[in-house]
């Protein structure tokens, strides 16, 4: 008996072990009226590779369902979730309180914002070694330290070129919280789009911006861009990069501590998709049910990152009922 006992709760524990984390299908429903049409989305620039490669995947096994996908700068998003031209919105900055009780938001993914630098900059290996402070950071972006040398003793050498998006973006406002320059100016270069602003950095050795993380490294070789640095942040403020600060060599420690909570959250933006109502055509409810359920394996290698098991299932649950 004591064997039998003893397999019956080996089995049981095997059995226990053995549960998939992974949000689990939900019962099709079928009764949902079929999409007419192409299932247009529109939206923020910083979801548009994520976007792009979820339809390029999901039409592999869904030939049929056809998308319409297009970018909207961050100031127009809005009016496109109650337009009737407008299936999907892409959303990645900040929502209007008003907004969360007249829409129907998923979260899907998380996106970091990083500040950058010209890997010619005469004082980068000072930088790599010690990181930047916040409130220097911050000094910086407003123009109130106006050359480099002053934050390592050398007053009035090498004169600071800041760059900063001129178009409304999600990542200005991230940064702006995060260095609390909320009621301040950049001072600087404003560039219209990410692209061109980091090509700008790329040509200036005293430069600093930021970006999206998604466009600092190649996509394919997971390798940071030429010419182009990110900060590594002195976080404890206390003059030096310590070891629990030090990850800033390459892209998987990067990302891996975005995720994990190393890199300051503040810094971590929410990527939304947003409609003017519950989507209630069988081809929206397919798509979006596959992003929480297959799609999250694809934000991780792109950049982003993924939604934790506690999300998804509410996300699950919010598409469901």
């Amino acid at each position: 008996m004591k064997t039998i006992k003893y397999i019956f709760v080996f089995l049981f524990f095997l059995s226990v072990g053995c549960v998939n984390n992974t949000p689990q299908p939900q019962q099709e429903k079928e009764s949902l009226p079929k999409h007419k049409g192409e299932i247009k989305i529109k939206g923020a620039y910083a979801l548009m590779p994520l976007v792009q490669r979820w339809i390029n995947e999901y039409q592999k096994i869904h030939p049929s369902v056809l998308f319409n996908l297009s970018p909207v700068g961050t100031g127009e998003v809005l009016p496109e979730i109650f337009s009737d031209k407008t299936d999907l919105v892409l959303v990645s900055s900040e929502l209007p309180d008003k907004l969360e009780t007249t829409a129907w938001i998923l979260p899907v993914a998380k996106l970091s914002v990083v500040m950058v630098v010209n890997k010619k900059n005469p004082y980068w290996s000072q930088i790599l070694e010690s990181g930047i402070k916040k409130d220097d950071l911050a000094k910086l972006f407003t123009g109130e330290t106006a050359y480099w040398g002053d934050l390592f003793g050398e007053p009035g050498e090498h004169p600071v070129t800041v760059y900063f998006r001129s178009d409304q973006a999600g990542a200005t406002d991230i940064l702006s919280k995060y260095l609390w320059l909320e009621d301040q100016k950049m001072n600087g270069n404003g560039i219209m789009g990410e692209n061109l602003l980091i090509e700008a950095i790329k040509g200036d050795p005293l430069a600093i911006g930021y970006c999206n993380f998604i466009y600092s490294f190649d996509p394919e070789s997971k390798e940071f861009l030429d010419d182009i640095r990110i900060i590594p942040l002195d976080l404890n403020q206390n003059g030096r990069l310590d070891i629990k600060e030090n990850f800033y060599e390459d892209f998987t420690r990067l990302h891996q501590a975005m995720w994990l909570g190393k890199y300051p959250c503040i810094l971590n933006r929410p990527l939304q998709i947003v409609a003017s109502q519950k989507p209630s055509t069988k081809e929206l409810y397919d798509f979006l049910k596959w992003i929480i359920i297959d799609g999250q394996k694809i934000v991780s290698e792109m950049g982003y990152m993924q939604l934790r098991y506690s999300e998804l299932q509410r996300c699950l649950s919010y598409i469901e009922n």
